[in-house]
């Protein structure tokens, strides 16, 4: 891998001071007929250059202003990553027009809300059930609906069919300014309903140029494309730095074909959530579990790579490393293509053992943390300055405080406390939510962000959890339940987790196991026709997990590991309401569901 040493990037100086529309007409000039964005049409990439796209887009614009959209006037967006959505944000952008976007996965409930709270003008939603739904909410400002892959509409209303027969061109909107309102990004809403997050244009301008200066990226990478851009990390990581700095952006065609798009696209930087990389480390364990032969080469190719990352290698070890490198290493570097020089990690936690484990097969993982109120990233590890397990030194301009102000925290520790923010990259405000807005921006104009952590000699950055969710078992004893769920989910066999325990005697957990896990554990008893709660309460089943959660949460102190456990093979899914549309638990709804499971833990012998 070459030398990732952190470095300036002269040529994102000129960020300063322009807005979102006018980085992209900048990227349009300078990178013109390189590649941008890369569609899979009937097995082939094809890709769209800068100029291609600046034509599409300007006519879009056009078609945006003859509708009447102006300045401050709301475009929803209801679509997965594609071409459309890329053109609608930046067609939006030049008019002074504030992009809210939302996913395809949300519910009814959330959409009602979004429109009814944002009042958006014009709409671009990805397939007739959409835009039969949206059709159906009582929303007096929509004037007009497009719609990106219809199946059974008109033509008229299909948004590349209106765009190829559209001649006129609009450019960028005089008199824009970096002070007026980009987006509205409604958060998932784990603890209730979605809040919207207003971000100026100077508000990710500010997070994209910092952010790119402590990367090497350049006109020569590309990546595939699977964050989904209705989220804040993958907007502006991929629609804003990526464009920005001339890179080609490669669109997963779903999330079941991560791995084939990876093989194809062959990205040179990725983007990425924990969960994907979780996924092939579950992948790549599980599969070398199958014979003794491969689990014995894997565990000594595995433990040689930790080694390589801390110590030096005496010349046997070397030996060893370069032959497990070529026979090992190399088959989990080609997942991702075999070009990539490095990933960046967000949206949550990434465990010390995983991001080890590719770094020693020879893939670098720098972990960051970030919050859509702040546009979104804070911190992140960077080329020559990562600590794993950290998530690294805050942005250049940044200014990160640990507060002990809080009433809620544990007043025991003195090293954590709540990470308070400021910077231009701030938030303007909740959408309609002054309290909200006053609960969370200070009168100094610092952002207090809700999460625990501390700062350690060398200044980086490190989360033990969230404000929220921390609370105190029946004894006093303070108990930061997302630090040990991060613990058990480590385990190949768990898919997640989730602890509770607040007033209680000891902490309880409910066990989601991996499809995966499951599959083995019946074929291995013969249990292929054995029902769900049949499952469930089997005592081998029951053994092999109460060893995970030992093996698991042994670091934590005895009070804090579970003393029961339940094993819920139920899917977690965003349709069932345990997940936001970002994948991450909804505590609440899941104590609601499972509330029987969790008092017959307590009461039960």
């Amino acid at each position: 891998m070459e030398n990732l040493e952190t470095q300036k990037r002269a040529d994102v100086a000129d960020f300063e001071g322009k807005t979102l529309a006018q980085l992209m007409a900048r990227a349009i000039h300078r990178f013109g007929e390189r590649p941008f964005l890369g569609v899979k049409k009937n097995g082939v990439y094809t890709w769209m250059t800068f100029s291609e796209f600046d034509i599409q887009m300007r006519k879009l614009r056009a078609i945006f202003r003859r509708e009447g959209l102006k300045r401050g006037d709301r475009v929803a967006i209801i679509a997965n990553n594609s071409v459309e959505f890329a053109l609608t944000v930046y067609a939006a952008y030049g008019l002074g027009g504030v992009v809210v976007p939302m996913y395809e996965v949300q519910k009814i409930q959330d959409w009602e809300f979004i429109f009814g709270d944002s009042q958006p003008t014009l709409a671009v939603v990805s397939n007739d059930s959409i835009r039969e739904k949206i059709e159906g909410l009582n929303c007096p400002s929509l004037k007009k609906i497009y719609t990106t892959h219809p199946s059974t509409i008109a033509p008229d209303d299909e948004l590349s069919k209106i765009i190829e027969k559209s001649e006129e061109l609009y450019d960028i909107a005089p008199d824009l300014s970096q002070d007026d309102l980009a987006d509205i990004i409604y958060t998932s809403g784990t603890t209730g309903m979605p809040r919207g997050v207003e971000l100026t244009h100077k508000n990710i301008v500010v997070n994209a140029r910092c952010t790119a200066t402590c990367f090497p990226i350049y006109e020569t990478d590309r990546t595939l494309s699977f964050l989904p851009w209705a989220h804040a990390f993958g907007k502006t990581v991929e629609l804003v730095i990526f464009p920005c700095v001339g890179s080609a952006i490669g669109l997963v065609e779903s999330n079941r074909t991560i791995a084939q798009n990876l093989v194809e696209v062959n990205p040179t930087v990725l983007v990425s959530v924990p969960k994907i990389f979780n996924k092939i480390y579950d992948t790549v364990h599980l599969k070398a579990e199958t014979k003794a032969i491969t689990r014995t080469l894997f565990g000594k190719a595995e433990e040689i790579a930790k080694k390589s990352l801390n110590s030096k290698l005496s010349p046997f070890d070397k030996l060893q490393h370069a032959i497990f490198d070529k026979v090992v290493a190399s088959k989990v570097r080609a997942a991702f293509g075999n070009s990539l020089r490095f990933c960046i990690s967000g949206g949550a936690s990434l465990s010390e053992e995983v991001a080890s484990f590719f770094e020693g097969f020879g893939i670098k993982i720098f972990e960051g943390y970030g919050m859509t109120e702040h546009s979104p990233i804070v911190a992140v590890n960077t080329p020559g300055h990562t600590r794993i397990g950290s998530v690294g030194h805050p942005l250049p301009e940044v200014k990160i405080e640990i507060s002990h102000d809080n009433d809620a925290l544990d007043t025991t520790d003195d090293k954590c406390g709540e990470v308070v923010i400021s910077s231009a990259s701030v938030m303007k405000c909740y959408h309609n939510a002054p309290a909200a807005t006053a609960e969370a921006i200070d009168p100094q104009g610092r952002l207090h962000t809700g999460d625990m952590g501390y700062i350690d000699d060398d200044g980086f950055l490190w989360l033990t959890g969230r404000v929220k969710e921390q609370y105190k078992l029946e004894n006093g004893k303070y108990v930061v339940p997302s630090a040990l769920e991060e613990k058990i989910n480590n385990s190949t066999a768990i898919n997640l987790s989730v602890v509770f325990g607040s007033a209680k005697p000891y902490n309880v957990v409910l066990i989601n196991p991996t499809p995966e896990a499951i599959e083995k554990f019946k074929a291995d008893n013969k249990l292929q026709n054995a029902t769900n709660e049949e499952l469930e309460n089997n005592p081998k089943l029951r053994d092999l997990y109460a060893n995970e959660l030992k093996t698991t949460t042994a670091d934590f102190r005895g009070y804090e590991r579970p003393q029961k456990f339940a094993i819920i093979l139920d899917e977690f899914t965003i349709d069932n309401g345990l997940l936001t549309p970002a994948l991450k638990i909804k505590r609440r709804e899941i104590e609601k569901r499972f509330a029987d499971t969790l008092d017959a833990l307590y009461h039960n012998a």
